[in-house]
């Protein structure tokens, strides 16, 4: 097998700004700048709402803890080296990692500022769910947010005591919910249940506890008192002005069971910020479902973005309680020291533009999914902020973009190397494979001794993207009885659409060999993961059996 690549090595030094912008006032806003400023960096806190709006409906943790996580308020107010811009909007934002300029609106003035990082720490937004049941809010039907705000109170939580409330809560009827949304629930049970008198009563339909210390909690309340109903439909809920009561019919004892508790507690669904989608455009981040700002996809894992310097933390990325975002802020904060390190870092160079041929049709800066291509008079490639994913080099028109290490001249020598290679009877199969994905999965089958063909030979690529239409018809041209280009799967791709730029081009052959008379068996597209050493097998071995019948 064809394994060689030839490494270049040219070394750029870059000063960096060692500000962090963090945008978002939350809890998880307020962890992170003082987190951050702990470790040495200056922070520019946005908060995107009224200031540091604090929102209960993150929290997963007792609410006897309150008061330690409220003073993040005091300690970030309070620290010289955050510097922060109350209801401010991030309207622009431009440049590089160690050098991106954000424009900020805050109270009708424009504010411009300089970071090496940005961090984005938006909370989640609640959105109740009571119209799902047809209940109308009033003060004994109140949301779990709501309620939890009345046991923070001393004043109304003595009041729900003194008057040894029943409280029963509806879970998992409106919608799906989450491990996040139980834990809530059962916190505002436990607190319940240990006051004298009060009783609980809690309508689930899945009873979700997959999470740290949940079921535990789950069985303390129950031990407690509390008495669960899991049911596969909504119970029957009658609301006339005071007078409340929840029937649901119970198959067992075969007859309704009805409660006439003094408060009904409706579940609510945690939804993206409102902000998030703007944000992720201004950026040029890639949002994930629902509204979040993090693909599903596991090269971004734990804290990363498309964009070298953008990460997202905590509800900014998916629906978490505080405890794993702050988790998530640890994680990002290593991340920072990574990048930014004491502001001044060397970095080799991972593709070059010739400016002579380049005519800045901006077609690099369209399809570059990392956000690294920037211009004056013609393209530049920022060296931080590229992942070196060729994308942009096969893509370029003008041919005016060489990535290292893999330039057009040392790809046309690899293939005409492994084309050149001879095995008696058998055909020859030159396979382009991503380095992350198929290439490792090509080892693996190596080294497992799996059967694979003897005239295959593979040519490393740094992302499928990379496999330019000319190399597909250069390998046939050199010999090559088959090619194959292998990329990650859909969704689990680095450069995030290098597999889909590969297809397109293998499609983009098809027509061309179609065009000339030979049949596209000649040519597969496929994914892989770097564990997939059987189905690697299987695909080469596939390949080499069809070319065989068609020359038999």
């Amino acid at each position: 097998m064809n394994t060689n690549t030839k490494l270049q090595t040219d070394m750029e030094k870059i000063d960096m700004a060692t500000d962090i912008a963090v945008i978002g006032g939350g809890y998880i806003g307020l962890k992170a700048a003082s987190r951050i400023s702990e470790s040495g960096y200056n922070v520019i806190l946005a908060p995107q709402h009224n200031d540091t709006d604090l929102n209960f409906s993150i929290l997963d943790v007792p609410l006897t803890e309150m008061d330690r996580i409220k003073a993040l308020e005091t300690e970030v107010a309070n620290n010289t080296n955050v510097e922060i811009l109350p209801m401010s909007t991030l309207v622009e934002a431009k440049g590089v990692p160690g050098d991106f300029t954000l424009k900020f609106v805050s109270a009708d003035t424009v504010l411009e500022k300089k970071a090496g990082a940005v961090v984005v720490a938006t909370d989640t937004a609640v959105n109740p769910l009571n119209h799902i049941y047809g209940l109308n809010p009033a003060p004994n039907v109140v949301s779990l947010s709501e309620f939890e705000n009345l046991l923070a109170s001393e004043e109304t939580k003595k009041e729900i005591q003194n008057n040894e409330k029943t409280v029963a809560f509806l879970v998992g009827f409106a919608h799906e919910g989450s491990p996040l949304l139980m834990k809530r629930v059962l916190n505002s049970v436990s607190e319940l249940v240990g006051m004298d008198g009060c009783s609980a009563y809690v309508y689930v339909n899945n009873i979700k506890v997959a999470d740290d210390g949940l079921e535990r909690l789950y069985k303390q309340c129950r031990d407690n008192g509390t008495i669960y109903f899991k049911l596969q439909k909504a119970p029957t809920i009658i609301q006339e002005n005071e007078n409340l009561s929840v029937t649901f019919h119970d198959p067992v004892i075969r007859n309704d069971i009805e409660l006439n508790p003094d408060i009904i507690v409706y579940e609510e669904s945690l939804i993206a910020d409102k902000t998030n989608l703007s944000l992720a455009e201004t950026l040029r981040i890639d949002p994930g479902p629902m509204g979040f700002l993090q693909k599903e996809n596991v090269h971004r894992l734990p804290v990363n973005s498309n964009r070298e310097g953008i990460f997202v933390v905590g509800s900014a990325r998916d629906v978490q309680g505080l405890s794993k975002s702050w988790i998530d802020v640890d994680n990002m904060v290593l991340r920072v020291k990574q990048l930014i390190g004491d502001g001044t870092k060397s970095i080799s160079t991972k593709a070059v533009v010739d400016r002579e041929k380049c005519t800045i049709c901006l077609t690099c800066y369209r399809c570059c999914p990392h956000g690294a291509i920037s211009w004056d008079d013609k393209a530049i490639i920022s060296s931080l902020a590229c992942q070196g994913c060729g994308i942009c080099a096969s893509e370029c028109p003008m041919e005016a973009i060489q990535l290292i290490d893999f330039t057009d001249a040392e790809m046309t020598e690899r293939i005409k190397e492994a084309a050149a290679v001879e095995a008696p009877n058998a055909p020859k199969i030159v396979a382009f494979c991503c380095q992350n994905s198929a290439y490792e999965a090509g080892m693996a089958a190596k080294a497992f001794n799996y059967e694979l063909p003897a005239g295959l030979q593979l040519i490393k690529v740094p992302c499928a993207g990379k496999v330019d239409i000319h190399y597909i018809l250069d390998a046939l041209v050199e010999g090559a009885d088959g090619v194959l280009v292998l990329a990650c799967h859909h969704g689990n791709c680095k450069s995030e659409s290098g597999n889909t730029y590969a297809q397109w081009r293998i499609n983009d052959a098809y027509r061309k060999l179609a065009q000339i008379g030979i049949e596209k068996d000649c040519l597969e597209f496929a994914t892989l993961a770097s564990n997939m050493a059987n189905d690697f097998a299987r695909i080469v071995i596939d390949m080499e059996k069809r070319i065989g019948q068609k020359k038999d």
